[in-house]
């Protein structure tokens, strides 16, 4: 151990003598904490020269060992290995520095009624919370290990008797499969595990709330958590998982299937507006009722950009904004991100580069992206607008009708570790938690994608 790591000046080691026994304790001063070391080993070492190592350390975290690579894996890890004289066997004692944050409100799920706790970068903090939410004996949590370098350590959860076992086998699979040297979480994990790569529709569900993950642990959903991350990633979703937000549930079903019709609706809006605006002016102004036409017309009577480029222009403006925000300091951020909007919104309008109805149009799109609770979901939206819009503007109306069987097709074809991706939300079991959010009452049975299937040799069955 010591010619291994030799180059790292924080590796230490040190003998203690007690009585006519010596040992020795090899460890990184940056990974342990001192005081479980002086406390709960060397002093007991001391005290009991007569009594075996387990009989003498006062550590829960115990092991023995006989493999110096199994040793080394414990060093790095935070532990403190020791080796008594004349013996092979090395003890492995849990002595990790522990530094995190605390329990902080949740930063990208705010919501108006319920828990305020969200997930940190802590796995054990993480898998506390959850075992307290669902304290029963049926949860489950396995252990696994990605990335050659990295070792990043991940934790999937489920629970035994609602978890569909086929689901779970492919997942243990897809995990076991990674062969990189370094796993970034949770962005590597989604790209690694989900079915379908060059789809824009995100498949993997992520949170950082702990009580959405009971809920979607609950449905018979798996949950996988990983070291270093504060973000939950749950599967198999639907597409409509993505529209939920646990406030639906909070409030009654009435307003709750409100507040989610509307982001659906919201949804096709930040997709299609443009588009529809742009086929509209271009081609089929008659459609329109004649006020209407008149007001559009005269709008555009000094622009000199055709409503294509004035559309993407637009919203690529929103697009460099937005990130701007992101980056800045919050305190400032927020302020650049007003003075900016509204100092380039007057100037392009003013100067006769958009038309103001543009500016409407494109504000009410950002908005509409906005209202998605899933952050995956709303750069979904944002980024298909763009093929669209050249759709409409090439094709007038047709083009975006194309468009918008083709999004329907992709989304009918998307299947998520076997299950159907926008399963049939006309059936009257499933619409009652998809389109809307039913009476308590009335959702007595589980998603439909968490039923059981059984895998052919030609792939999922139902």
């Amino acid at each position: 151990m010591r010619e291994l790591f030799s180059n790292s000046s924080d590796f230490k080691s040190s003998d203690v003598e007690a009585g006519h026994l010596c040992y020795r304790l090899f460890y990184f001063d940056t990974m342990i904490e001192y005081g479980v070391v002086q406390d709960h080993i060397i002093q007991p070492l001391l005290h009991h020269p007569n009594d075996s190592v387990r009989e003498a350390v006062s550590v829960l975290d115990y092991i023995e060992t006989d493999l110096l690579s199994e040793a080394l894996q414990a060093l790095i890890t935070g532990k403190t290995v020791v080796q008594k004289e004349g013996e092979a066997t090395l003890y492995l004692l849990g002595t990790e520095l522990k530094k995190e944050r605390s329990i902080n409100i949740p930063v990208n799920e705010r919501v108006l009624r319920g828990s305020n706790e969200a997930l940190i970068e802590n796995l054990s903090t993480n898998l506390n919370l959850l075992r307290k939410l669902i304290a029963t004996p049926d949860l489950v949590v396995k252990y696994y290990y990605a990335g050659e370098k990295s070792n990043t350590k991940i934790a999937m959860l489920y629970l035994r008797s609602l978890a569909n076992e086929d689901v779970l086998e492919e997942m243990e699979q897809r995990i076991e499969r990674i062969e990189l040297d370094y796993v970034e979480a949770p962005g590597f994990l989604m790209e690694l595990i989900q079915d379908h790569k060059f789809s824009l529709f995100p498949q993997i569900l992520v949170t950082e709330r702990p009580d959405r993950v009971r809920s979607y642990l609950v449905d018979g959903k798996i949950a996988i958590l990983t070291d270093g991350s504060p973000d939950c990633m749950i599967v198999p979703v639907s597409f409509w998982a993505f529209f939920q937000s646990p406030d639906d549930y909070q409030i009654g079903w009435l307003i709750g299937s409100t507040v989610r019709f509307l982001r659906i609706a919201c949804f096709i809006f930040a997709i299609s507006l443009p588009g529809a605006y742009v086929a509209l002016v271009t081609f089929d102004p008659r459609v329109l009722p004649f006020g209407i036409a008149l007001t559009l017309q005269s709008s555009m009577q000094y622009i000199a950009m055709p409503p294509v480029l004035e559309a993407i222009v637009m919203l690529l403006t929103l697009e460099i904004l937005r990130e701007a925000t992101v980056r800045l300091p919050s305190s400032i951020g927020h302020a650049i991100g007003i003075v900016g909007g509204i100092v380039i919104g007057t100037v392009v309008v003013q100067s006769n580069l958009i038309s103001n109805m543009m500016v409407i149009v494109v504000s009410f799109t950002a908005i509409a992206s906005f209202i998605i609770p899933s952050y995956e979901m709303s750069s979904a939206a944002r980024i298909l607008t763009y093929p669209i819009i050249l759709m409409a503007a090439i094709f007038g109306l047709i083009g975006l009708e194309f468009s918008f069987l083709v999004v329907l097709t992709h989304l009918a074809r998307i299947h998520t570790l076997g299950i159907p991706y926008f399963y049939a939300w006309k059936n009257i079991e499933t619409i009652k938690d998809t389109l809307f959010r039913g009476p308590i009452r009335s959702l007595k049975n589980r998603p439909k994608e968490n039923k059981k299937r059984t895998r052919s040799s030609k792939g999922w069955t139902k």
